[in-house]
């Protein structure tokens, strides 16, 4: 949704792949750091992207995300979010926390959806595994941009992941349930079954 968005995210897909394969977790913490910056310089702080990308090898995961895109593991019929969302109503509620004005505040706040981080930004922070993890048969990796999660709820999501059906069919489930909501935003999704 921001501007040039759509070009800046398919050059930081295509950026991210071609520097692939990556020797260490670090270099990919180090690229997206370096992109977000060459995003800056071209666009003056006036576009950007958010990302959310996994690392699948020997069973174990790593993933990188900015804003508010999710990941999502569904395991043993339970559905977990991974990452932090890097929104601004963070900010508020720690904010609030130190007594600024009450906590409900942060919430209602207009601005509370906004981005606090993004790829183009001059400095981005990355919210990252600091040590990669073990999937287990039958986990479900679901790395959706936040147009999904504002329309479908976590049982739906969960229901849709958990069918049984092809990620392709699960999918097509999500997407048609957030084209009947009306969407207020883009809508991107990847699902991964781990066998």
């Amino acid at each position: 949704g921001m501007a040039a968005g759509g070009a800046i995210a398919a050059e930081t897909v295509a950026g991210l792949l071609g520097a692939f394969p990556w020797t260490d977790d670090g270099q990919t913490y180090q690229w997206i750091g370096q992109q977000s910056r060459r995003i800056y310089d071209g666009f003056r702080g006036q576009g950007g992207t958010t990302l959310v990308a996994a690392l699948l090898k020997e069973n174990r995961l790593s993933f990188w995300c900015v804003g508010d895109s999710d990941l999502f593991l569904l395991r043993e019929n339970k559905l977990y979010g991974l990452n932090a969302r890097q929104e601004f109503k963070n900010d508020l509620i720690l904010r609030a926390l130190d007594g600024a004005f009450p906590v409900e505040e942060a919430f209602q706040d207009p601005q509370a959806g906004a981005l606090s981080e993004y790829i183009g930004k001059e400095e981005v922070t990355c919210d990252y595994t600091r040590m990669p993890f073990l999937l287990q048969p039958e986990d479900a990796l679901l790395l959706c941009s936040d147009g999904l999660v504002v329309t479908a709820t976590d049982e739906e999501m969960y229901e849709a992941v958990g069918r049984g059906d092809t990620p392709e069919e699960s999918l097509e489930h999500l997407l048609e349930l957030s084209k009947q909501r009306g969407a207020p935003d883009n809508v991107t999704a990847v699902l991964l079954y781990h066998e």
